[in-house]
């Protein structure tokens, strides 16, 4: 997949090893798994930012993790980690994450298309705003700010990044939605009623 533009990150953020942490939750998913790894290791490269992929188990009973095994030489930036139960991954990774910046998308996703995950962390580098949410693709946040809507999340399925973005909303940040379309949804009146009708 062919970087969008190459980005000049910003200085990372006090305390942050890189300037991205994605946070891949999986659970059988060894069909996906290996290509979403590759893929998001080639385009966050391409935009030159320093990262780290947490692919966090949630109790997967496949060959998920022979599929990442095999990717460990190839992607030196990857880290297996382990969830207590189905949809605790982005708990978890988010306790763990390093990065300025987190970046959230389930392995069949992130497997298809990234569209969009640049701009937004180019976007939140530079401080215009606090988290990016694409429902049904991903989520990208400020760690540091957004840790306390990760806390004990239990999200899980196709309606993960929705209940994110609320999670987001409550804590009073500042969270740009954009649906299924790609439009964005600008005020938190027109936000809460959009959720109403994709959900």
């Amino acid at each position: 997949m062919a970087a969008q533009s190459v980005l000049l990150p910003e200085p990372m953020s006090e305390g942050a090893r890189y300037d991205v942490s994605v946070i891949l939750p999986f659970g059988d998913d060894e069909e996906f798994v290996g290509i979403a790894v590759r893929r998001t290791a080639e385009h966050l490269r391409g935009l030159g930012l320093s990262f780290e992929i947490l692919a966090v188990d949630e109790d997967s009973a496949d060959n998920s993790h022979a599929v990442l095994a095999l990717l460990r030489g190839e992607v030196p930036e990857l880290r297996v980690t382990h969830a207590s139960a189905r949809g605790r991954g982005i708990d978890v990774g988010a306790g763990r994450a390093q990065g300025t910046l987190l970046v959230v998308a389930a392995p069949d996703v992130a497997s298809a298309s990234l569209d969009g995950v640049g701009e937004a962390c180019r976007r939140l580098l530079a401080n215009e705003g606090d988290a990016e949410v694409a429902l049904t693709k991903y989520t990208v946040a400020h760690r540091i700010r957004a840790l306390a809507a990760f806390r004990g999340a239990r999200l899980l399925g196709p309606a993960m990044h929705r209940r994110l973005a609320k999670r987001l909303q409550v804590q009073n940040l500042k969270v740009r939605v954009s649906g299924p379309t790609g439009v964005a949804v600008k005020s938190a009146v027109s936000r809460f009623r959009a959720f109403a009708r994709i959900g």
